[in-house]
């Protein structure tokens, strides 16, 4: 190649023919495809020709000889191919990471970052992305893993859940110790959002970490990682000293009322299971499931086979694992569900003796049919010591009241007492750390049986009749009285 057109692009081979007077430049780390393109380019003044298989080379020869025309041209490229991709597509977006990552890791620049990461958020593939690609977590350089941290952003959920499972399946395959690279993003990732967007996941994760600790050095680890997510939260708070008006509770009990289509075909209602965002931990699913079964026996006369019933026990048991999910207590295990009987719970409660994030708290009362009771005016009293309150001064049980509240469905709401007044006269004292959000209520029948109430939405908003009302009431909820249960998730 003539090296006066050479050096005219670039001041790097001017300098060596120039003034080294060297006759010849050694570019044996770079493909001949890639060289012979760079010549070409040099003359032509453009870069026709250049591929994906070429465009690493191409860059960094271009980098390396400061030819900047031809870089923008490597970043107009790599622009193209990144709009092109219209569809999600792991493997073409899998090229603009790691072309992105490795300008970073080998030329410190972040021209193609920004390009790379915008397209997979655009694209909403962080997830799924993000899952795949941290199967080999131990296997990435610590750029690669930051690069990771900053796709996920603020939704350091994605992180923590492919963790979580992959942590979760070395614990049961080969126990610890945690790998370097697992530590690295996790001491780089801001916790404290995950903690405060699904403590569940946030929780299961720190669970695991425990599980995996080995010796102390570990422990302690956990543990400032841990208080590390704590002060950030805190952190984020508004300062004591600016005058804020405080956001209001929500003392409402979340899982009322949710809303299924009970005409759901097996198939339909399988992949309901599976996709609805209102099924937030396992039992809401196990609950559907036994709604929605019962409600097959109320128009078909029968539940569905058994082998489907042990299909969405399977599905269940894999969601608790991709979704993070904490186990329920090990005292549920022996719960009678009608749809599957007592005993077959276990894979969805913790083994004996193993740490739960649910305490179960009873209702100190009986009632009468729970349809009946949220028809009408009615409170539900709890003896109950919230986390954190070790000592108590007060007289009386420590706990709180739900009571019936109107609202404009059929049924009423169920609501946290939180006024001093409600607990005048009464066994109890109410503490203001306990949180109506972290509650799920589940009643049981005199027989020990679960009964859900977390689906009747179309009962609640008065789509279904007052004839299926009165099936429910006197088909589902068979026994005159009833107990009601909180898992207060701690």
């Amino acid at each position: 190649a003539n090296s006066v057109i050479l050096s005219f692009n670039s001041p790097v081979i001017s300098h060596l023919t120039g003034t080294l007077h060297l006759t010849s430049v050694d570019m044996l780390e770079f493909e001949r495809e890639a060289v012979q393109l760079f010549v070409e380019a040099a003359y032509s003044g453009t870069v026709e020709g250049l591929t994906r298989a070429l465009f690493r080379d191409i860059n960094k020869i271009c980098k390396v000889f400061k030819v900047d025309w031809m870089l923008n041209k490597c970043l107009e490229f790599f622009t193209t191919e990144a709009e092109t991709v219209k569809t999600a597509s792991y493997s073409d977006l899998l090229f603009l990471f790691e072309e992105a990552a490795y300008i970073v890791e080998m030329q410190k620049s972040r021209d193609l970052v920004e390009v790379a990461l915008k397209r997979i958020e655009v694209l909403q593939y962080k997830k799924q992305f993000i899952d795949q690609y941290l199967e080999n977590v131990d296997r990435l350089s610590t750029v690669k893993l930051d690069l990771v941290i900053e796709l996920a952003g603020s939704e350091v959920n994605y992180i923590v859940q492919t963790l979580t499972n992959q942590l979760t399946h070395q614990m049961r395959v080969q126990g610890p110790p945690i790998s370097v690279n697992s530590r690295y993003i996790l001491d780089n990732s801001c916790l404290h959002l995950c903690k405060k967007s699904n403590r569940e996941l946030f929780e299961n994760l720190f669970s695991i970490l425990e599980d995996l600790s080995a010796d102390l050095d570990t422990m302690r680890w956990v543990l400032q990682l841990h208080k590390k997510a704590d002060l950030e939260q805190q952190e984020e708070l508004p300062s004591t000293s600016t005058a804020l008006v405080p956001s209001p509770r929500n003392n409402k009990i979340p899982n009322l009322y949710h809303n299924m289509n009970m005409e759901m075909s097996y198939d339909q209602f399988v992949n309901w299971l599976c996709t609805s965002g209102d099924i937030t931990n396992v039992l809401l699913a196990l609950e559907a499931v036994n709604t929605w079964c019962r409600y097959q026996y109320k128009t078909h006369g029968s539940f569905s086979s058994k082998s489907q019933l042990n299909t969405l026990l399977e599905r269940i048991t894999g969601m608790m694992n991709t979704q993070g999910w904490l186990k329920l207590p090990y005292s549920l295990r022996f719960d009678g569900w009608g749809t599957w009987g007592r005993g077959t719970m276990s894979r969805c409660c913790v083994s004996e003796g193993e740490k739960c994030g649910y305490v179960e708290v009873d209702c100190i009362d009986t009632c009468d049919k729970p349809l009946t009771f949220l028809s009408g005016e009615g409170t539900l009293i709890f003896h109950f010591k919230p986390p954190g309150v070790t000592t108590c001064e007060q007289s009386g049980h420590c706990g709180f009241i739900l009571k019936t509240i109107p609202s404009a469905g059929k049924l009423r709401t169920l609501e946290l007492c939180t006024d001093t007044k409600d607990y005048d006269n009464t066994s109890v004292h109410f503490h203001d750390s306990i949180r109506a959000e972290n509650m799920h209520i589940i009643c049981y029948d005199s027989n020990c049986y679960s009964r859900s109430i977390s689906w009747f939405g179309g009962l609640h908003s008065g789509l279904e009749t007052s004839d299926e009302f009165k099936w429910w009431n006197d088909n589902y909820f068979t026994f005159p009285s009833f107990k009601w249960k909180i898992l207060y998730l701690i």
